[in-house]
């Protein structure tokens, strides 16, 4: 398939920025994209539109273990997956999604920042995880982390790229209610699974 810039636009209006950017990574004939917390299936429908093969993890499915046999992946997504659990569980993920991928496959992950509104408010369950006491998300651990969390936390992957971004407007879409306070921010993460090592 070979979308017109214009094509590419509509096929993604409705889906996350790393989206997008996951598809442009990864060649159609590399293997199938993984979609970690499929949600209400946005970011799955485009690439599917975008013609990858998906294979979706809906979000009531634990990220810590998943049933696909290691090196299954040629790039995988979670745009809010990362997010929920504390900071031993969203490790664990981290380290098998590293399972499953193809060595040197692209991860493009968003993770919660510290400069996030929402930061320190809730239940502490670990130095970086607060569980709101009320709202929409009540009881629902938020890990949030700096930059160096974020670096230490990715550390079996390679990070290619690493931005702070409000994203007020980009959940906001789909997410998150109107009457939520603004100032949301994430880690926007482009990171590499490890290469076959050289014998």
């Amino acid at each position: 398939m070979h979308d017109s810039s214009a094509e590419r636009a509509v096929i993604f209006a409705e889906a996350h920025p790393l989206a997008r950017r996951l598809a442009d990574a990864v060649a159609e004939d590399a293997g199938p994209l993984l979609v970690v917390g499929d949600g209400r299936g946005r970011n799955s429908r485009a690439l599917e539109r975008a013609g990858r093969r998906v294979v979706a993890i809906p979000d009531e499915q634990t990220f810590t273990q998943l049933s696909s046999a290691s090196r299954s992946f040629a790039g995988a997504l979670s745009t809010h997956a990362y997010l929920h659990g504390n900071t031993a569980k969203i490790r664990l993920g981290i380290a098998e999604l590293v399972r499953v991928l193809l060595p040197g496959a692209p991860a493009f992950l968003t993770l919660g920042s510290i400069h996030d509104v929402r930061y320190g408010f809730g239940d502490q369950l670990d130095p970086n995880t607060f569980a709101p006491g009320d709202g929409p998300e009540i009881g629902i651990p938020h890990a949030y982390f700096d930059r160096d969390g974020v670096v230490d936390l990715m550390r079996p992957l390679s990070i290619v790229s690493l931005e702070e971004i409000e994203v007020d407007e980009i959940v906001g879409r789909w997410a998150h209610l109107d009457q939520e306070p603004p100032g949301k921010i994430h880690w926007f993460v482009e990171a590499r699974a490890p290469a076959l090592a050289r014998t």
